[in-house]
């Protein structure tokens, strides 16, 4: 049987303090929301409760992971209470009971947990597509496979049994939702509560044999989200204490390799036709096509990984810009495995590995290693692609070519004492064409609250001249002389096209520093960011160059009880922001941002953000074959306000409506104009059945003319069946009337 001895002093809490940032965030704007609450574990003073130690041993048995916990697996085992709420209140009493039972096998972790709910009606919970729990009830266990508490892996079921596997990532200070990984869940629904049963692979969580003779120490958390008249969390955490049994006389020693093999075959029938001409098959599109995913574990703490002709159905569609209005092209998550696999052991501040750049390989291979201090990966793959991002100060495209290319990355990093070093090289290579990236990172936490990070790069680059080719508006563009007096949107030679400097080899540095707090009471942060012209990271998602800038921020917290019969008290949360922009070549002002945000976040599950904005920046170029700012990069004055709303009062509706109203500069047209923008979201969810409305307006018009219309609707009706697969129908409608407005040269732009 389990005790539990060995009390010392540590915050549960710990392990829920990550840090993140949006890919899609500006340089100088407010953190994402999520982000900020999945770092804090916000609420009143407590004294620190002490973990205990939980002994347990390698079991030979295992259970039947059904969500039903009678099955003699779990008896004598120790229960572990979930004892405290942490968020929004850190640490005081959870109010709702909840057990945990945890063991161990050769080959899995084992949990099953109890839940009661004495408010069983509202239970917040159905069928839901991998990773769609966020806003439901469900149990969590987080592990710290290390004890740094820079990289934790998490693992949701809901009361229905759906799924979600999240890594926090301290050190690219990234949640990431999209890391996948195999592992088994059931959960069963009645009267009084819910139970589930989770079955995870010790691999999966990087757990391995100890070198030293010395019990395997495992700091885990186990969480319960309980969202009823207020959002809560409920948590404890344990440091269980692993202590092998001595091997059976004449038992055969386990081998931890093994092999498994995925074919895949893609039956794609996508034609197209000229006006009277027959259909034929879209000539980049491949109507057949097969290839493998092989994964060697090769030892328990090593692996390697091959892909022939991944599967490309896995890739998510090309995701549209969010507007016309946004020149920066969006980031579109990785689906193919090999690459999932893979991407956690490359991540660092900046998405230097960034694996959709990779786009039609005929072979990938990584290499992966790690031990409870530190980590190595080797990646490589042989595309007949070459797509890259070709960043600007105010702006970014891409250059995507029909041409062989090989692309390399290589990462070690080293863990001790709760801080990180790690080193990343990154090379790609076509004919003509080379991109190498030097990389230096680290991480330090100072706190539960206090994060500090940083990363210095350098890179060493020639490009070819039909990189700048493929960039022009019209063919043989670069021999051509520079036309100062085209038309914007219609001009041959752009920022990107001298970008890609085909003349010169480019050579260049990346450096990034931030700071951040976010405690009970109080939040700010601090950021440098120093990136010279001629920096590139073509295997990454870096799309600006060419600037040097600051990022402040300091805010407030307030809780109080907003209604009598709320389980726990609500949050407001103000701040203000400030930042500034400087264009690195020639030192010229780009951006100046202040702003104040308010919000609440409590009763009937309402989160709502309010904010205003003020921002002196230029987002376009007058001269497009010119790269200077100053004169050429007019600057305005953008003052607005944004807003962000949930709630969801009734178990199955959420209702989101956000929005942006006011003053606008649009890059396009190089005007200052009046933004009108609304998005309502209306979502339904009961049992295997989801329904989503969508819809975005926004009106763009400048001295009373509208200059663009944007609407979009999207009904989206998900079923989800027994046998685990999920039926979709997504009707769509969209609508753009856009309007040119001729910029005249001698422009009247407000400048500072």
């Amino acid at each position: 049987m389990n005790r539990c001895k060995g009390l010392r002093p540590f915050l549960p809490v710990a392990l829920l303090c990550v840090s993140l940032h949006s890919l899609a965030q500006e340089i100088l704007g407010d953190q994402d929301p999520e982000a900020a609450d999945a770092q804090s574990v916000d609420g009143a003073e407590m004294t620190s409760p002490e973990v205990p130690w939980v002994y347990t041993y390698v079991r030979h048995d295992a259970p039947i992971i059904d969500g039903d916990l009678s099955d003699g697996f779990w008896h004598n085992l120790h229960e572990i209470p979930i004892d405290y709420e942490v968020f929004p209140v850190r640490l005081r009493a959870a109010g709702v009971p909840t057990r945990v039972r945890v063991a161990f096998t050769d080959t899995y972790l084992y949990a099953a947990f109890d839940a009661p709910d004495p408010d069983i009606d509202n239970l917040r919970s159905a069928v839901r597509e991998r990773d769609g729990l966020k806003e439901d009830d469900y149990v969590s266990l987080v592990l710290d496979p290390a004890g740094q508490g820079l990289h934790k892996y998490e693992f949701r079921v809901n009361p229905h049994g759906s799924q979600s596997d999240v890594l926090q990532d301290t050190i690219s200070d990234r949640y990431l939702y999209d890391w996948d990984t195999e592992w088994q869940a059931s959960a069963k629904i009645d009267a009084t509560g819910f139970s589930v049963e989770m079955a995870i692979p010790r691999e999966a969580l990087r757990i391995t044999p100890d070198e030293h003779d010395q019990p395997l120490k495992l700091l885990i958390m186990f969480k319960r989200h309980y969202p009823r008249q207020v959002e809560r969390t409920l948590a404890t955490a344990v440091e269980l204490v692993l202590t092998e049994e001595p091997p059976k006389a004449n038992a055969p020693v386990p081998s931890n390799r093994h092999l498994t093999v995925t074919p895949h075959y893609v039956y794609d029938r996508d034609e197209e036709r000229d006006i009277g001409a027959r259909f034929d098959q879209v000539e980049e599109q491949p109507r057949h096509a097969a290839g493998a995913y092989l994964n060697y574990q090769i030892s328990a703490d090593r692996s390697f990984l091959m892909t022939v002709k991944p599967n490309y159905a896995e890739v998510e569609s090309d995701i549209a810009r969010d507007s016309i209005n946004n020149p920066f092209d969006p980031y579109e998550p990785e689906k193919r495995e090999l690459f999932v696999d893979a991407r956690e052991y490359f991540r660092t501040l900046n998405e230097v590995v960034y694996t959709r750049n990779i786009i039609q390989p005929d072979v990938g291979l990584a290499h992966l290693w790690s031990s409870p201090t530190a980590t190595s990966g080797l990646l490589a793959a042989f595309d007949q692609q070459t797509q890259l991002y070709m960043p600007d100060n105010l702006g970014s495209d891409v250059v995507s070519l029909v041409d062989n290319s090989q692309s390399v990355a290589l990462n070690y990093e080293h863990q001790s004492d709760k801080r990180s070093l790690g080193v990343l090289s990154t090379l790609r290579t076509a004919d003509d064409y080379h991109n190498a990236v030097m990389s230096f990172n680290g991480t330090g936490n100072l706190g539960i609250d206090d994060k500090v990070r940083g990363q210095f790069m350098v890179s060493d680059t020639r490009y070819p001249q039909r990189f700048a080719e493929d960039l022009c508006d019209s063919a043989g563009c670069t021999d051509l002389d520079p036309d100062a007096e085209c038309e914007l949107g219609e001009c041959d030679i752009t920022p990107y096209v001298r970008r890609a400097d085909y003349d010169d080899p480019l050579r260049g540095y990346n450096l990034q520093l931030r700071y951040n707090h976010d405690g009970p009471k109080s939040l700010y942060w601090a950021r440098y960011y120093d990136v010279s012209p001629d920096f590139r990271a073509d295997l990454g998602f870096l799309r600006r160059v060419d600037y040097r800038a600051v990022n402040l921020a300091y805010g407030r917290k307030w809780y109080f009880q907003a209604k009598v019969d709320d389980e726990s008290q609500s949050r407001i949360r103000a701040y203000l922001i400030g930042g500034h922009m400087r264009s690195h070549s020639d030192n010229e002002p780009l951006e100046t941002t202040v702003g104040a945000w308010g919000e609440f976040r409590g009763s009937y599950q309402t989160i709502a953000r309010l904010g205003w904005q003020h921002r002196n920046r230029a987002v376009n170029r007058i001269d497009q074959s010119d790269l200077s700012a100053g004169d050429n990069a007019p600057r305005f004055d953008e003052h607005y306000w944004q807003w962000f709303f949930q709630t969801a009062p009734y178990v199955p509706w959420t209702l989101h409506l956000d929005g942006r109203w006011g003053a606008v500069a649009d890059p396009e047209n190089l005007v200052l104009g009046q933004m009108r923008e609304i998005k309502p979201k209306l979502h339904y969810t009961a049992g295997r059945l989801d329904l989503i409305a969508d819809l975005t307006l926004r009106d763009f018009s400048t001295d009373g003319d509208r200059l663009y219309k944007e609407q979009f609707f999207s009904l989206t009706a998900l079923y989800h069946d027994p046998r685990g697969l999920t039926h979709g129908f997504y009707p769509v409608t969209a609508d753009t009337l856009e309007k040119r407005h001729n910029v005249p040269k001698e422009c009247s732009c407000p400048n500072a």
